[in-house]
């Protein structure tokens, strides 16, 4: 008579907890679609950076020459180059389709964040920090950058919970093996995330120390010992590289505003917020630190201690001894710890009306910084690149010159426009290009002033000049006065110039020649240079009908 309740015992308590699991599940799911269409809404309205561009060239490159560049620049970001250049094959490289995986991977942190802090408190909490990371605005910029840190934010998040996973229960090896090429792949997409190893490791003895029991330390040690040895090659590869980033030795990018502001608020009402709520919660965790219904919370605030502080510390410490290595946005993976202990800091609110407008006014912070973001000159200083583009397709026909400022760092040279907006600069010359980028094993093209190719300027009667320094372009704009042209306008825009020229007379002792008639470097430039759309990926069907526009 006892069999049946003793073997049915234990099946009652399963079942609500199979629901909650299942209402959880569909809870984080929604979430991250929320969350992604909010991140991505107004993707396509900025001009593309330097960066992005960079992101794009590499990514249009072939694969044998894309693997030339990674043995000399940027193997850091090879892994997402690579990603990023399948993604293009599938779906174009409009400004909306290469920045689309940055907004869904906001929506899968904004999920994991949710599941995370589900582990140790309760719904209303993890509901909470998944709405802080969104409402974060340095993770609302990386939503709209075609860049690999929003991709390292959702990845070092579901390691985190990975991480609980492997804490909590009995794991099959599977598990085991997930976690450690999980940290090694995600070191490749994104360098910074190996620190996350030091942070995992505070979680794990913290975690060992507070229930007395044997955590399996042993087999954290064996994963991580595993996940280092596998992202070994990338490690050294950065520090053989390191030089690439020793400009920054020149420039103040550690400052106190840098670290408590620019890291993960950008704004400084939203980081006195922001911290206030972490203060909060800092408090409440001591004033409850014996009330059992708040040790998840104690554990999830440890947690965030850990990631949001060990990286940055490390960070900082790496640019003191080794490299300028410093940089704000880089330590966005660890934004997710932040809005953790933000939704501690909502929770430990008495009053559910206070908490509520609490949330309110963290959001109403947010939306300046969404807005300014989501605006067409948002990018790098004001960055107009889409803006060059447009006076460039209405101002010119098939065979007129152009002509780019080669005088401001590379990541802000105004001929990014022509890799970043392709059809619009379809059928010109680029009388400066030397090489393309596509055929070196360097980040840019190669490039070469005017007075070193004068046999260039015999062929077309219009040329465009493109100039974001005040005096970057005297010399070029010099050496076409010299050779018959005169300006006919110029279009100021947000952070570049527009030039117009037009031929109104010709050398004495020169005529007219064309391409495929001149002298041999002038017209291998020539057909080389009207074939850079083609080797960028797009068609630019709109200037082979061979009229001149505008």
């Amino acid at each position: 008579m006892d069999a049946t309740p003793a073997a049915s015992a234990p099946v009652a308590p399963r079942q609500p907890a199979h629901a909650a699991r299942r209402i959880d599940g569909r809870l984080a799911l929604l979430i991250g679609v929320l969350a992604a269409a909010v991140a991505t809404a107004g993707s396509w309205v900025p001009s593309l950076w330097g960066d992005e561009v960079a992101s794009i060239m590499s990514a249009r490159r072939d694969w044998a020459s894309l693997w030339a560049m990674l043995g000399s620049v940027d193997a850091v970001h090879g892994l997402y180059y690579a990603l990023l250049h399948l993604w293009i094959d599938a779906v174009g490289d409009s400004p909306l389709a290469v920045r689309l995986p940055s907004g869904m991977a906001v929506g899968a942190a904004s999920a994991g964040v949710f599941v995370l802090v589900r582990r140790r408190a309760g719904r209303g909490t993890a509901v909470i920090a998944a709405t802080m990371l969104l409402l974060l605005p340095r993770v609302l910029f990386v939503a709209i950058d075609a860049r690999s840190m929003a991709l390292a934010t959702a990845a070092a998040t579901w390691l985190t919970v990975l991480l609980l996973r492997l804490l909590d229960a009995p794991a099959r090896r599977a598990w085991w093996i997930l976690y450690v090429i999980g940290l090694a792949t995600a070191t490749y997409l994104f360098l910074l995330v190996v620190l996350l190893i030091p942070v995992h490791a505070v979680v794990v003895l913290a975690d060992r120390c507070a229930d007395r029991r044997r955590v399996r330390l042993a087999s954290f040690c064996v994963a991580w010992v595993g996940a280092l040895l596998i992202a070994a090659p990338i490690v050294v590869a950065a520090l053989r590289q390191r030089d690439q980033i020793a400009f920054r030795a020149e420039q103040e990018v550690v400052t106190p505003r840098a670290i408590l502001v620019g890291q993960w608020f950008m704004l400084d009402a939203f980081a006195i917020a922001a911290w206030s709520l972490v203060a909060v919660a800092c408090i409440a965790a001591v004033v409850r630190r014996t009330d059992p219904a708040w040790r998840g919370h104690r554990q999830l605030l440890l947690i965030a201690a850990a990631w949001t502080l060990l990286p940055t510390v490390a960070l900082l410490a790496a640019t003191a001894v080794v490299s300028p290595a410093y940089t704000a946005r880089y330590l966005v993976f660890a934004a997710p710890g932040v809005a953790i202990a933000m939704a501690i800091g909502v929770t430990a609110i008495p009053w559910t009306w206070l908490r509520i407008i609490v949330i309110a006014l963290v959001a109403a912070l947010a939306v300046p910084a969404y807005l300014e973001q989501r605006g067409p000159h948002s990018r790098h200083a004001g960055t107009d690149w889409q803006a060059v583009a447009a006076v460039v397709d209405r101002s010119t026909g098939p065979g007129d010159g152009i002509v780019f400022d080669e005088s401001v760092r590379p990541s802000r040279r105004p001929r990014l426009a022509m890799h970043g907006y392709p059809d619009a600069f379809s059928g010109l010359v680029d009388l400066g290009l030397q090489q393309p980028y596509d055929r070196t094993d360097g980040l840019w093209d190669v490039t070469t002033p005017l007075a070193a190719v004068p046999d260039r300027l015999r062929g077309p009667d219009r040329v465009l000049v493109v100039t974001r320094s005040a005096h970057g372009a005297d010399d070029d704009l010099g050496t076409l006065r010299s050779a018959g042209f005169v300006e006919i306008d110029r279009v100021e825009l947000e952070s570049d110039v527009v030039i117009r020229l037009e031929r109104r007379s010709r050398p004495r002792s020169g005529r007219r020649v064309s391409p495929a008639a001149g002298p041999a470097i002038g017209s291998e430039a020539i057909a080389e240079t009207r074939t850079v759309a083609a080797r960028c990926g797009r068609s630019g069907s709109s200037r082979r009908s061979g009229r001149p526009r505008g």
